[in-house]
């Protein structure tokens, strides 16, 4: 799959790959504008402003971190499908590729846990207030990353500027045969998406089922606000996974159409990552301007301080209502005696 150069080999006309070429850099760069001031706007508000952090919003605030980190190479796909070709040498084509795909399983982990989290402030809100007490979920980022960076090594030994073509091309050609190709997109397939999008599913359909019986202050707009992160990371990242299955499937068959469909693919895919990477401050500016405060930054502050805030509230809740349902068993056990 093709990260970087998205000017993949295929039978498409130059004035078509040209054309291409100029919408990806106009989509690119839109979303390098919007979303690097974006996730710095919302990584200063979250370490710099907030007194004290909440798990959710420690997750923002990583997940801020790791789209802007992806975004940073943005440029130099701008340039690299300006000029067509892949001119920073071998060397760099893998430490890219290995910080984007690095990134990007941060992104799943991060997303995945805070999944997890909301699962955990309705369903098992005790095991929460003790993980919170002991820090579990503030040092959890931590091995996140270290978990991320030894995840995203896989990449480094497939991918190469295939210098066999002009231009040269930053993507994997190495496969020593479709086996190996095989199994390198099923292992991305299984750690990136499959397992977490499993965990990510199961978590907020409990939830969905629990929080619609539920009722309290504020908890429509804070679920709102993350719901929509995650449902519009699954809408972006699902396409990419879509298309590696069907790589897999085009070696099989040995089909040279699909692998033609496999291609174009990529350039719709690619665009999608990044897009995701600058949608999530779109989405907390979006709930943050229906606040009544006079910066951007205080109504980003108040928006975070609000979704700790609430997540408190939840904890409450849940608790109270947690305990009424003991002593009602408990009522009811001492007039079945």
């Amino acid at each position: 799959m093709l990260l970087c150069n998205i000017s993949a080999e295929t039978d498409q006309t130059p004035s078509f790959i040209s054309i291409r070429n100029v919408v990806a850099c106009t989509i690119l760069s839109l979303v390098f504008m919007i979303g690097v001031p974006g996730n710095i706007m919302v990584m200063w508000t979250v370490y710099r402003k907030l007194k004290n952090i909440s798990a959710t919003v420690l997750l923002i605030g990583n997940l801020a971190l790791a789209d802007f980190l992806i975004l940073l190479s943005v440029p130099i796909c701008i340039y690299t499908l300006a000029v067509n070709k892949w001119i920073f040498g071998v060397g760099f084509c893998k430490v890219l590729v290995y910080f984007i795909y690095s990134n990007l399983y941060a992104s799943v982990f991060l997303i995945t846990l805070l999944s997890i989290e909301r699962f955990l402030a309705v369903f098992r809100p005790f095991y929460l207030q003790r993980w919170t007490k002991q820090r579990v979920f503030k040092k959890s980022p931590i091995f996140i990353w270290i978990a991320a960076v030894v995840f995203g090594i896989h990449s480094l030994p497939f991918y190469n500027p295939n210098q066999s073509r002009d231009p040269f091309q930053c993507i994997p050609h190495e496969y020593t045969n479709d086996t190996q190709k095989v199994i390198f997109l099923l292992l991305e397939t299984f750690i990136g998406f499959l397992i977490p999008f499993g965990i990510i599913i199961i978590c907020y359909t409990y939830l969905w089922r629990k929080l619609r019986k539920m009722k309290f202050v504020g908890k429509c707009k804070s679920d709102k606000i993350i719901i929509l992160v995650v449902v519009t990371f699954v809408v972006c990242m699902t396409p990419w996974e879509i298309f590696k299955i069907m790589d897999i499937i085009s070696i099989f068959l040995d089909s040279c159409s699909l692998k033609a469909i496999v291609n174009i693919g990529d350039f719709i895919c690619v665009a999608l990552i990044f897009i995701n990477s600058s949608m999530n401050p779109v989405l907390y500016f979006y709930y943050a301007f229906k606040l009544k405060r006079p910066t951007t930054i205080k109504r980003l502050n108040m928006l975070f301080e609000n979704i700790g805030d609430i997540e408190t509230e939840q904890k409450r809740t849940f608790n109270s209502y947690n305990v009424s349902n003991f002593r009602l068993t408990l009522e009811m056990s001492k007039h079945a005696r």
